[in-house]
């Protein structure tokens, strides 16, 4: 595993971890989406460079889904956008499956960059919740 990719999975776990554990349900259940899909990924993931990775894309594609519905339940801003950036890597996926002229690192760069999206939309997502929570107390 390189480095980068440690530290991506490092930030995940905490980001998601603090979701699942002080978040409202709709940054749980986002937390939760993410890192299943997340380790999932780890799991599935081939390393031929030359072929598409299909059980990474039905990973993405699930948790896609599973996004559009967390933001149709929820009507929550931060869940819309997580699910729009969601849906750039899924069509980053059929892209290098279209166009071979789009290499697998520029697949590998588009998922790293908006995942770090999706992420600050989830720690958002949670700071608000709290938020909301807190001032509904008061």
């Amino acid at each position: 595993m390189q480095l980068h990719t440690l530290i991506s999975l490092i930030l995940a776990i905490l980001v998601c971890g603090l979701a699942m554990w002080r978040g409202d349900q709709p940054a749980r259940w986002n937390g939760a989406t993410l890192l299943a899909s997340w380790l999932g990924s780890i799991l599935v993931h081939d390393r031929d460079p030359y072929n598409a990775d299909y059980a990474l894309l039905a990973i993405d594609i699930t948790t896609l889904v599973i996004f559009a519905w967390i933001s149709t339940r929820s009507r929550l801003l931060w869940t819309i956008v997580a699910t729009a950036f969601m849906a750039i890597i899924v069509g980053s996926h059929i892209a290098v499956m279209i166009d071979f002229r789009v290499t697998f690192n520029t697949l590998k760069a588009g998922m790293a960059i908006w995942s770090y999206g999706i992420l600050a939309c989830i720690a958002f997502g949670t700071w608000a919740g709290r938020h909301r929570r807190d001032h509904a107390r008061s």
